[in-house]
């Protein structure tokens, strides 16, 4: 007897008793072997099928987080560039910045000086 038969059989027997198999007929017993072999090819296709679409599903998720992983270090390469770039002009600033202010003294400085040494009552009421 062959293994779908035999698990029939036994299932018949304890379902229904020791006699419920000797009642159905051959061709009884085929067509019921026949059904459950379909079932189980169509669970077998259903459930193939399911996980085609969950692995195409996971395919593309990836595809997509790998899209956006790449778009992202863009982002974050191009936004060092111009951090670098802002801080080397922050730079270039404050040196023009330093500069100015040394210069200024230096102005200030000579101002001071100039304004100590007596002048002549004529040369002030033109500068004044």
């Amino acid at each position: 007897m062959p293994p779908f038969r035999r698990m029939l059989a036994i299932f018949v027997h304890r379902r229904y008793g020791s006699g419920a198999m000797d009642g159905l007929s051959s061709d009884w017993q085929s067509a019921v072997s026949f059904v459950a072999l379909l079932a189980g090819v169509t669970i077998s296709v259903v459930v193939l099928a399911a996980v085609g679409s969950i692995r195409r599903s996971l395919n593309e998720g990836t595809a997509r987080q790998s899209q956006q992983m790449r778009k992202l270090a863009e982002t974050v390469a191009t936004l060092t560039a111009q951090q670098r770039a802002a801080e080397a002009r922050i730079q270039q600033l404050t040196d023009a910045n330093r500069k100015l202010t040394e210069e200024l003294a230096a102005l200030r400085e000579r101002q001071g000086d100039a304004e100590s040494v007596p002048r002549t009552a004529g040369a002030a009421r033109i500068l004044h």
